[in-house]
């Protein structure tokens, strides 16, 4: 089916109630505690919360701002049940604090008025835990302070100041262990069966041979025991899963003959053949109900020396192409070649407890959700240097219905929540919610139709920004570079609601953007945009009130700050119907010539 065709018959049932699968039934979270509205602490303020003791593998995190820097304040305590403390992470001076035992060590920087998450997977059992901050390990199988052998309170409290905490949250992680996870099926223990796990020696082909023996003798776990596993491209084959433990590293070998360029045989991608991901440490293509988890880490060893090529040249983390029915849990994923975990047409998708840190420039996305349906991320950390959290299409399917919420998204150079810049199918029935963005070059939230496609029945909600470029990014644009078989079209967007947003520390003073595309005589209005209880600061300073800018240049990669200064100083809106603003509060830091919105 030709683009065009597709494009029409999308148009023709988008009035029409859409029967779409329930993703939060993906999850297999059990909360024993679970707040997810910000909590105030105040001077010598302290609360606790208890629940029914909890043991084994654990999950904790929490989400944190405190005022009055150089006060300490206590950011989580885990107790059990006789008040005997298992871990304690605290602020104090310009530093968060954990405990390796009775030691006390700080694991990372922070500043004062700034959201920070914090992600603990702990063990009752070996009486040791990992922290993440922000996506970034830092700290790995401390001890506890005391042996304690559960969990039943947390406690948090301010010294003086004030410490704001939201999704606060502990669990029992629902899989305990390798043998938990087999459920009775056959366990291939990787450093039983010889191969070496010194980080220096490659075992590319004996990994590969395992996984080929795993699935030909009906599937069942591929294990990795403690230690570093050097090799290049491993591929996922039918029945098997991977089991990483927490001090399991598979980390990339730095020679790029070592990752073969891989041509999907289930999809003909546009996202794929056309400069992007072919290359990948993790590769699986068509093989349904694949697993990768256990608390252990992906290392893509992605600081190569010298030119590393293209896109297509790169080496993503993890890359799955038509593999349904999958599953991404409690793994730490760093310094992938480029983008860290792309997903292209994997349906009935479910990734939690994942924390990304790939920070070496240029291209490394977070997760990039390529023509994806019926999805679930949650509970994830990611600092990227480009995109984070990156929807795309180059397919006629599109993405539709996915969930992402609860995270930490930090985007060094580029967009934290961006639908596009590959938009040829298209979006629908997408929300982001629950979220912190923050320290993101350009832009917040972004929804970009430059390639054609319906974007439509998107969703930010209850999301707190801090330190971007700019806030909000809504363009038709034209590109000019479809595939061959979906000739020319310009794409169209409607009914895309803010709510409940928070933005504030904005990093530059150009405004956001929100338009169709006038061309050729022709106007593509983009309609239904909703801002409902948005407050937003903008940051002013524009004394000379700039002119109009032009339409979208054909042929541009579109960008949050294009036009340069719009002649706005917070929303410019042109070509568009029914832009709606309900609740909101809008204000200007700095004197601007400018008004706060111009449409």
């Amino acid at each position: 089916m030709i683009f065009k065709e597709y494009q029409k018959q999308l148009a023709e049932v988008q009035d029409k109630p859409m029967i779409m699968k329930d993703v939060n039934n993906f999850s297999d979270i059990n909360y024993s505690l679970y707040i997810s509205t910000q909590v105030t602490i105040t001077d010598q303020e302290m609360k606790t919360y208890d629940f029914q003791p909890v043991k084994g593998k654990i999950i904790a995190s929490v989400m944190f701002c405190q005022r009055a820097a150089g006060k300490g304040k206590n950011i989580m305590t885990l107790y059990d049940e006789n008040g005997e403390a298992a871990i304690s992470i605290w602020c104090e001076g310009m530093a968060i604090l954990s405990y390796d035992g009775k030691v006390r060590k700080q694991i990372c920087r922070y500043k004062d008025e700034s959201w920070f998450a914090v992600w603990v997977s702990l063990d009752t059992n070996t009486h040791t835990y990992d922290v993440c901050v922000d996506g970034r390990k830092c700290l790995s199988q401390a001890a506890f302070m005391n042996a304690v052998d559960e969990i039943a309170s947390y406690q948090t409290h301010s010294r003086s100041g004030e410490l704001r905490e939201k999704h606060i949250f502990v669990y029992a992680n629902p899989v305990q262990s390798v043998h938990t996870a087999a459920g009775g099926r056959k366990i291939y223990d990787v450093k039983n069966l010889g191969i070496t796990a010194d980080g220096k020696t490659v075992v590319t082909e004996q990994l590969q041979k395992v996984i080929d023996e795993c699935s030909k003798d009906g599937g069942g776990i591929v294990y990795f025991q403690e230690g570093v596993y050097l090799s290049g491209m491993i591929q996922i084959k039918k029945g098997v899963e991977l089991y990483l433990e927490n001090e399991a590293v598979l980390k990339g070998v730095i020679d790029r003959e070592a990752y073969p360029a891989m041509i999907s045989q289930v999809t003909e991608n546009w996202n794929m053949t056309n400069q992007g991901p072919q290359r990948a440490l993790i590769y699986a293509d068509g093989v349904q109900d694949i697993v990768i988890q256990g608390g252990g880490t992906i290392d893509g060893s992605g600081d190569f020396p010298g030119d590393y090529g293209s896109e297509s040249d790169r080496v993503s983390g993890i890359l799955l192409v038509g593999c349904n029915n999958s599953k991404i849990l409690n793994l730490y994923i760093q310094d992938a070649g480029m983008w860290t975990v792309p997903l292209v047409e994997c349906d009935d998708f479910y990734m939690r407890d994942v924390n990304i840190y790939s920070y070496w420039f240029p291209n490394r996305d977070g997760i990039d959700l390529c023509d994806c349906h019926n999805v679930l991320v949650e509970n994830c950390y990611f600092t990227a240097d480009d995109d984070a959290v990156c929807f795309k299409s180059g397919h006629e399917r599109g993405c539709d219905n996915i969930l992402v919420r609860q995270m930490m998204i930090i985007s060094t150079m580029a967009n934290a929540i961006k639908f596009g810049t590959y938009s040829y199918g298209g979006f629908s029935n997408c929300t982001v919610c629950d979220c912190v963005v923050k320290d993101s070059r350009f832009c917040a939230m972004c929804v970009q139709v430059v390639n054609g496609g319906i974007a439509e029945n998107l969703r930010f909600e209850r999301i707190e920004v801090q330190n971007t470029g700019s806030a909000f990014f809504i363009v038709v644009g034209d590109r000019a570079n479809l595939p061959s078989r979906g000739g020319h079209c310009i794409g169209s967007i409607q009914n895309i609601q803010f709510k409940d947003i928070h933005i504030e520390s904005l990093l530059r003073n150009y405004g956001s953007y929100i338009a169709g595309l006038e061309q050729d005589g022709v106007e593509h209005k983009i309609k239904n945009i909703s801002f409902k209880n948005v407050k937003a600061a903008f940051r002013g300073g524009v004394m000379l009130k700039p002119a109009v800018p032009p339409e979208y240049p054909i042929g541009a990669y579109p960008e949050s700050n294009m036009f340069g200064q719009l002649p706005a100083s917070a929303f410019f809106i042109r070509h568009a119907d029914n832009v709606r603003f309900e609740d909101c509060e809008i204000t200007v830091l700095e004197e601007d010539s400018r008004e706060k919105i111009v449409q």
